[in-house]
This record gives C-alpha cells, sequence and structure tokens, in this order.
C-alpha cells in the first residue's frame, strides 16, 4: 500500500477504535483482521466466515461514520474471510495536485503517524479529580489501602464519566502490588467471550482458575451480562468465590446494580453489598483539564481559543472531547497545517450543539404530547402501558438535554417520580438511540430519533 493508503487506514482504525472502545476493537479488529484499500474500495478480512459476517453486520454502520467523519465517505466497504495476511502490491505513483483546500489536504497528505496506537496509561496520580468523582476516586484509594474491606466497589455513572479510566487506574495500581496474572481487569464482553470459549473442549476449569484464583477482579460494563443467562450463572458463582475468600472486586456500570434489570435478585445483593458510587459527567475544569492533558498525550498543539471552543461547545463528557482533539490531530497532521479557530470551528461544527433558546419542561412536555398523541395528565399518570412510557421516558431524556433541571426535579414534574427513575429513563432512550429502535405513534411507527427530531422542532431547537 501507499503511505496514504496507510495513513487513512491508520486514521480509520483509531478512530474506529475510540468509537466503540478500545476492549471491542482489541476483540473484533486488532491483529486478525486485515485492512487492504485498494483504489476506492476498503476490504477487511477476517479469520473465518463468522466474525466476517458479524464485522459486516454489527460494524458496517459505524464503519461508514467513521468514513464520513475522516472524509472519506467516497470508499465502498467489502468484507471477506481472509485467513492469510495477502500480500502487499506495489506502491502505486502518486500524482501531484495543484494547490488544494484545507478539507481536500485531509486525504491526500501522508503522515508517518496519525494518532498513537495505545492509550495512555491510567493512573490515580494523574487522574483529573473534581466534583463530579471524588467520592469514588476516593474510594478507591481507601480500597487500594486496604484491599478486601471495600468489596465489591460498584462504580457507575453516563458514558464518557471516566468510570473505564478509573477501573484501570485502580487495575495498574494492583498489578504492581501483585503477581502476574493476579489482577485481572476485563469488559463484561470479554468474560462473556471468554466463558463461551471455555465451554468447547475441557477448557472451563482453566477459565474458573484464572478468574477465580485472583487477588483482584475487575469487571466493566456489567450491563452487558443481562440476558445472558449461563453466563450471568457463571458469573455469581464467580462473585460468590471471590466474596467468601475475602478478594477484592470492582465492578462499573451506568447504572446503579438496582436500577440493571435482569441481573437476578441475588446477584444484585452481591454487588450493591458493598459500596455503590456514582460518578457524573465533568464540570467545565475538568473538561478543560481533560483536553490539555489529552493534546499533551497526542503530542500536538493546539491554540487555547480551539481548546475553550472545545469545552464550552463540545457535548460535555470526555469521550466527546477527545473525539473532537482526534479529529483536531488528524487534520494537523494530515494537512501540515496548525488548525485556526475559524477552521476548527468550520470542520467541527457537526460536533457543536446548536444554539438554543431557553425551553421549559412544560415545552417538552406540550411537544412530546403533541408528537404521540397523548394527554399531559396521562404522561404524568402512573399508567405503564408502552403507549404512555414510551413518550413519558422521551420527555425526560428530553428535559436532561435541554433543561438545567436536576434529576429530582424532572422526576416531580413527571408524577412525582424518583429521580432513579429519571436516570433510568435517560439510559434507556440512550440505548434506543444507539440501536436505532422503533417507537410506537399515532397511525404506526417511525425511529426513536425521527420521534425526537419532531419534538424538538415543536419547541423550536
Amino acid at each position: 500500500m501507499t503511505t496514504d493508503e496507510m495513513t487513512i487506514i491508520s486514521a480509520i482504525r483509531n478512530r474506529l477504535a475510540d468509537e466503540i472502545g478500545r476492549d471491542k476493537f482489541d476483540i473484533w479488529f486488532d491483529h486478525s483482521v486485515t485492512w487492504d484499500l485498494s483504489g476506492t474500495t476498503l476490504c477487511l478480512g477476517a479469520p473465518n466466515s463468522f466474525n466476517a459476517e458479524r464485522l459486516k453486520r454489527v460494524y458496517q454502520s459505524k464503519l461508514r461514520d467513521v468514513l464520513s467523519f475522516l472524509s472519506q465517505s467516497h470508499l465502498n466497504l467489502s468484507f471477506k474471510v481472509a485467513a492469510e495476511q495477502p500480500a502487499e502490491p506495489a506502491s502505486a505513483e502518486v500524482t501531484t495536485q495543484p494547490p488544494l483546500s484545507f478539507a481536500q489536504k485531509v486525504s491526500l497528505t501522508p503522515a508517518t503517524q496519525v494518532m498513537p496506537t495505545h492509550r495512555p496509561s491510567a493512573g490515580l496520580p494523574n487522574l483529573i479529580v473534581g466534583q463530579s468523582n471524588h467520592i469514588a476516586v476516593s474510594a478507591a484509594k481507601s480500597m487500594l489501602d486496604r484491599p478486601g474491606t471495600i468489596s465489591p466497589l460498584f462504580i457507575h455513572g453516563p458514558s464518557g464519566s471516566g468510570k473505564s479510566h478509573l477501573l484501570q487506574a485502580i487495575w495498574n495500581k494492583f498489578r504492581s502490588r501483585v503477581k502476574a496474572g493476579r489482577a485481572v481487569y476485563l469488559t463484561a464482553e470479554q468474560f462473556t467471550t471468554h466463558f463461551l470459549e471455555s465451554l468447547q473442549g475441557n477448557g472451563l476449569p482453566s477459565f474458573r482458575r484464572k478468574h477465580r484464583d485472583v487477588e483482584v477482579l475487575i469487571i466493566d460494563d456489567i450491563e452487558f451480562f443481562v440476558g445472558k443467562q449461563a453466563t450471568m450463572i457463571e458469573f455469581h458463582y464467580t462473585v460468590d468465590t471471590l466474596i467468601r475468600s475475602g478478594k477484592q472486586l470492582v465492578f462499573s456500570a451506568k447504572l446503579s446494580p438496582t436500577e440493571i434489570h435482569g441481573l437476578g435478585t441475588d446477584l444484585v445483593a452481591r454487588m450493591a453489598s458493598g459500596l455503590v458510587c456514582r460518578v457524573e459527567a465533568p464540570d467545565f475544569s475538568m473538561r478543560h483539564e481533560i483536553a490539555h492533558q489529552y493534546c499533551q498525550y497526542l503530542g500536538i498543539d493546539v491554540d487555547s481559543a480551539v481548546i475553550n471552543m472545545l469545552v464550552d461547545r463540545v457535548y460535555p463528557d470526555a469521550r466527546h472531547i477527545q473525539g473532537a482533539i482526534n479529529r483536531i490531530a488528524v487534520l494537523q497532521q494530515l494537512t501540515g497545517e496548525k488548525l485556526s479557530f475559524e477552521d476548527a470551528e468550520l470542520q467541527l461544527a457537526d460536533l457543536f450543539d446548536r444554539p438554543r433558546r431557553n425551553v421549559r419542561i412544560s415545552d417538552i412536555e406540550n411537544a412530546v404530547c403533541d408528537v404521540f398523541g397523548v394527554d399531559c395528565k396521562q404522561l404524568k399518570s402512573m399508567a405503564k402501558a408502552k403507549s404512555i412510557s414510551q413518550p413519558r421516558m422521551l420527555a425526560m431524556w428530553l428535559a436532561r438535554k435541554y433543561t438545567r433541571a436536576a434529576y429530582s426535579e424532572i422526576g416531580d414534574y413527571f408524577g412525582k417520580r424518583a429521580h432513579n427513575t429519571v436516570i433510568s429513563a435517560q439510559q434507556r432512550v440512550t440505548d434506543w438511540i444507539e440501536n436505532d429502535s422503533l417507537v410506537s405513534i399515532p397511525h404506526g411507527q417511525c425511529r426513536v430519533t425521527e420521534a425526537l427530531r419532531r419534538c424538538e422542532a415543536q419547541f423550536g431547537t
């Protein structure tokens, strides 16, 4: 492949890892998948037909989004079984072009490395601490001083709040204290994958030794276990074994244990028996520090005015800010130019929140009722029918997005519900959006994103 082609693939791989998470990327894309860019076709080669079909079914849409993000929408995607690494074709001659616009340079200017291939090493000393996470960080430090006394430690909060980073920091600290293999960090998806693989042949005893004969077991994204009955049973026995042995358990999820439906009362009780801590999205000062720290890690020079714009206007969580900085890094390295404030505003416009008028909860309530054909009294009632509960959850989600009302205020407005109900509704709607789910409206169904767009149009955002 040419240098340009390798650069483009590097940018796509790094952006995809940021979008789906490094752990998922390592499982499904790293090492086992070949990447070949030839002309206008990007071909991914998987080791077997199962993996090839899964990549196409699960990740094709996400790859399309990444290509669009990097101004490579013209590329066609193909998936194939590639048991062997294909021979590298001879480098193609690159034709020189007349002066290009800033955006055109992105896809043509070569670079030796677009992005680092690994995340920065997480550690408690360099962890950014603020109002949103200080309780969880304090609990982690106390646990590290006396392992097993706070077990399990369960950390929950929205995406981008720093849960995974904190868990990795805890893991790194324990790894420096215990023998190799005695501190295990996994996502729930990895635990599930390894367990299912162990069922083939005689691998189950080895799997159990690996996960039960440890000093520390850290599991991220606990929600993934829901609906996977065999895995949940195995995980439940693993948790019981380690608790009886006085070992340290650390878990994370978007919701608290009692809010995750489908885990079973006994398992929920085990996970909630230690200390449950919530983390929130970082505040302004934390976001500012995160942005500066991430720029230093990438080794890029970004104008302070651009940093301030990102912190102020990009969706307020660490993941989105890092994604914006990743885009800046790609643009600056591919063009060899420092991004000006004007260019940054133009190239990152799709990441910024649109200007909003002052929206009240009552505006959202009226819009949702109009779109879904329900009465305001029904929205605030105790009715659990899907025709009422779906628009109610969407109204709560919109209230969190467009107002500064606290969870308790929103819950009180919609029928004096607990703040946990609002948190759960917010997560449910986020899941619907991620899965492109359908919701019922008068005279049919539509995608949840379309329903939200209609509601937003009603109150003028």
